[in-house]
């Protein structure tokens, strides 16, 4: 990456444009319909102070998608920040920006190798783009028996198989936060003239590792074409709130293309407030000292501690501000439960552990609740049920493929059969855990002991299956007679 340019970080123009219309806008006769909180009433009144910053494209407000006045001196703050060719704000999740950099950047047909643990979102991207995929199983790790991210050598031989690949998709971090060698995956994907897209959803503050080495390094600047964060996971942004980079090797027609889907997927009428948050929250970053970044490392660590005086395993992972908790005797799903009756959320709970997602701090700030670890009790007690362990992610083959194209799939009859009869079919929509949203069975994809296995596994934890009925039916298609 380049030397950054001299821009003053401490601007937030969008913020100033709306707080200028703010003082000027006497009444609203223009949408949206609260009319700047007017008619939000009772227990709603708190909104009020926020509403006149959701905002419509009147005068003097740009428009997010021809930008030329205030968010595109906005989003060249933060192009200028991440030092990419051109970043974007997207106000439909990183979800709309994960279809973008596919539909932009592949052509109907092609050939795409992708992460096994990729997010819904991306499969619906190759779906759409009737894509050919192969997936590359992750390694998975022996202690935890958890995935994390594909080996040099499955995408060597991966390229041997394939040589005319048009890109590698991969997800980095993974939901946990693990890391991964990815810097070397991406240059051997650029040594075959492949392009490198990277959902990195929960790596937005991943910048931080050009300044603190204790944070991992984003793929953006390991030299990725593409990558997609979701700014609100890790960042003081609103939720639906993401960027999307694009990378200094990326072609002007593919830039352009990219920008195209962008605007025909994404809202005509982008919600301002969540464009003010991703102002904020690259402003925020921006103001970071060192100082400020080793108080908010100091904050997982004091919890930390304190999990640990309470009886618990508590791992750092390989992103410094997630906390991976699991308690001897306890599935996570138990886990989730005392914490939560304590009062504490966590991010995401398996059958064998939670995840808990931390902030980036100001040195010296109120932390309110954040520092009342006296105020927890969690009660902890070892269950006495019967465990019913399951390997999640489990041993795929290194590269397959689907059994029925997207293209081959379009206009197929289906019908629904219950899921423990189901081997030999062919999955006619994916059946995906949710949370973390990684389809366990994929549209197209013929159905083995192994979906069977981790379905099972999934249930009898009380997780969340889309795409599984109430009834345990799933879709498959028709068999030719």
């Amino acid at each position: 990456m380049g030397e950054k340019k001299n821009f003053d970080q401490k601007q937030r123009p969008l913020f100033d444009a709306l707080k200028k219309h703010h003082k000027q806008e006497k009444i609203s006769f223009h949408v949206p319909g609260h009319k700047n909180g007017l008619n939000w009433l009772e227990d709603m009144a708190a909104f009020r102070g926020i509403l006149p910053f959701d905002q419509t494209e009147v005068t003097g407000l740009d428009y997010l998608h021809e930008a030329e006045g205030a968010i595109k001196k906005s989003q060249d703050l933060l192009t200028n920040f991440y030092q990419s060719q051109q970043s974007y704000y997207l106000v439909n999740g990183s979800t709309v920006g994960n279809l973008a950099m596919i539909l932009g950047t592949t052509q109907k047909g092609d050939r795409v190798f992708v992460d096994r643990n990729v997010h819904q979102s991306i499969i619906h991207g190759l779906e759409l783009n009737e894509l050919r995929p192969i997936f590359l199983a992750p390694e998975i790790e022996s202690k935890h028996q958890s995935p994390v991210g594909i080996s040099l050598a499955t995408l060597q031989k991966a390229l041997l198989a394939y040589p005319d690949v048009k890109a590698l998709i991969l997800t980095y971090p993974t939901y946990a936060g693990d890391i991964y060698p990815i810097e070397e995956l991406l240059d051997l994907a650029k040594a075959h003239n492949c392009l490198t897209l990277v959902d990195e959803a929960h790596g937005a503050h991943f910048i931080l590792g050009e300044q603190n080495a204790s944070f991992p390094k984003s793929a953006l600047f390991l030299g990725a074409d593409i990558v997609v964060q979701s700014a609100h996971k890790m960042l003081p942004a609103l939720t639906q709130s993401a960027y999307l980079h694009i990378g200094n090797n990326l072609t002007e027609e593919q830039k352009s293309k990219v920008e195209h889907y962008l605007h025909m997927l994404q809202s005509s009428s982008p919600s301002y407030l969540l464009m003010l948050s991703l102002e904020y929250a690259r402003w925020f970053l921006a103001s970071l000292t060192a100082a400020d970044l080793e108080a908010s490392l100091v904050l997982v660590k004091n919890w930390k501690c304190f999990f640990e005086e309470q009886g618990l395993n508590a791992e750092i992972s390989g992103d410094p501000l997630k906390l991976i908790l699991r308690y001897q005797g306890l599935t996570g799903i138990e886990l989730g439960k005392k914490l939560e009756k304590s009062g504490l959320f966590p991010e995401l709970v398996d059958h064998e552990k939670i995840v808990l997602t931390f902030p980036l701090i100001k040195e010296n700030q109120d932390l309110g609740a954040f520092s009342e670890f006296d105020k927890c009790q969690l009660g902890l007690e070892k269950s006495s049920e019967k465990r019913n362990n399951f390997i999640v992610n489990g041993h795929y083959s290194r590269l397959s493929e689907l059994e029925l194209t997207y293209a081959a799939q379009v206009g197929l009859m289906f019908e629904k059969i219950m899921w423990r009869t189901s081997i030999g079919r062919i999955a006619a929509e994916n059946i995906t855990p949710y949370p973390p949203g990684v389809p366990l069975a994929l549209k197209g994809e013929k159905i083995q002991q192994e979906h069977i296995t981790q379905l099972a596994g999934w249930l009898s934890q009380g997780a969340r299956v889309v795409g599984l009925t109430e009834q345990g039916e799933i879709q498959v298609y028709l068999e030719e007679k």
